[in-house]
């Protein structure tokens, strides 16, 4: 069959433009941003096996050590000389396994993308940190981090929001081994298998998109459910910047489970859990709000044994001690009865930056992901890097 002048012209365009397109970093001699991740942390020891040819280099030379066709699942551990794996011993405390030929890898039964190192840490234990390209690490943070059922704009806006967060990240800790952690300190990451399709087409749709103030980049915080209202972030850390100033009054998030919560606690459980914190010499008997900020959450709280004698603390740290799951957010008020304490509250989390519900509400209205962004980080600005 013949090809007609506009078909020929239409392919030749479309042509160009899917080169361009995916193959853009190479043409431009650009490397993907790369992003250190401790998946393990503190273990005295890891299982490693690579399904398929790789090499292994010293973490901090990144001299050839060893190069094999593949590795059955081995065990890595500490020794006084280095490390030791499958019966050689490296004399490192830091060596990196790169997969060849796309090789899958896995650590402890867990699949991830890219690279992986192994440092033995002052207190002789093993440390991993999965080393792999940005929106790779984004596909493996947005399952655990968001429901791939909600809306698409409500996933986008959470894939921008984690990039951004792990752009700071990788600034801030460069002098470190890893730039963020895989739990909750940081962002919940999974690896590979914690992917999903839905999650996936939110990563590439926002590909390399980051929030910015002044030309800068900064931590974009979020949480499940701010309850009304967003936080101040000065209240928890030292920033103090127009997208992070919080009180955003939030009426998006009313359909999220968190958004009351009660918790009941025993005095004697509180103090307990103080540890050493607890500065009263006799048995705690009153828990009361000292200070309240400007977006009605606890600044401080006050704690009295039977003598009278009292303490001050942060909320902040007050909810750390008890634990978060406990004292979802520091949005509540104090009930006393014999001995034991009711919180009720609003929300779960800090509240800073984006109110994860908030978005799924927002998205179900038809906001926009970048009109959700746009709301919870008020002043900032999307940016392709």
């Amino acid at each position: 069959m013949k090809m007609t002048r506009h078909k020929r012209v239409f392919l030749f365009f479309f042509f160009i433009f899917c080169v361009g397109f995916l193959s853009s970093d190479r043409l431009f001699g650009k490397e993907p941003l790369k992003i250190r991740v401790a998946v393990f942390r503190g273990i005295p020891e890891v299982i490693l096996a690579v399904a398929g040819p790789f090499e292994i280099v010293d973490a901090r030379t990144q001299v050839s050590l060893y190069r094999g066709k593949d590795l059955s699942p081995a065990k890595v551990t500490v020794t006084p000389e280095g490390l030791k794996l499958k019966g050689m011993v490296f004399t490192t405390d830091a060596f990196t396994c790169l997969p060849k030929k796309q090789a899958a890898i896995t650590v402890n039964n867990r699949h991830y993308r890219g690279d992986v190192s192994i440092f033995k840490d002052e207190g002789g234990s093993i440390l991993i940190v999965n080393i792999l390209d940005l929106e790779s690490y984004i596909k493996g943070v947005l399952y655990h981090e968001i429901s791939h059922r909600w809306p698409m704009d409500a996933i986008k806006a959470q894939a921008v929001a984690a990039r951004t967060y792990a752009v700071y990240q990788k600034e801030a800790m460069k002098l470190k081994d890893y730039d963020l952690t895989a739990d909750t300190s940081s962002q919940v990451y999974g690896g590979y298998e914690s992917e999903k399709r839905k999650t996936n087409r939110a990563v590439n749709f926002t590909y390399g998109e980051i929030l910015r103030y002044q030309g800068r980049v900064f931590p974009a915080y979020f949480h499940a459910t701010c309850g009304g209202v967003t936080e101040n972030a000065s209240e928890l850390w030292k920033i103090d910047i127009v997208p992070l100033k919080g009180e955003r009054a939030c009426s998006f998030c009313l359909e999220s489970p968190h958004y009351y919560w009660k918790a009941p606690a025993d005095l004697k459980t509180i103090q307990k859990k103080m540890g050493a914190r607890y500065a009263l010499g006799g048995v705690l008997k009153n828990i009361s709000v000292a200070e309240r900020n400007s977006t009605g959450r606890v600044r401080t709280l006050e704690l009295k044994d039977e003598q009278g004698a009292s303490l001050i603390i942060s909320a902040k740290d007050f909810r750390a001690i008890q634990g978060s799951d406990v004292i979802r957010s520091t949005n509540f008020t104090i009930l006393l009865d014999e001995g034991r304490a009711t919180f009720v509250g609003k929300g779960w989390g800090h509240g800073v930056g984006l109110c994860q519900w908030g978005a799924l509400g927002m998205s179900k209205k038809g906001y926009t992901y970048k009109q959700i962004l746009e709301f919870y980080y008020p002043g900032s600005e999307i940016v392709k890097i």
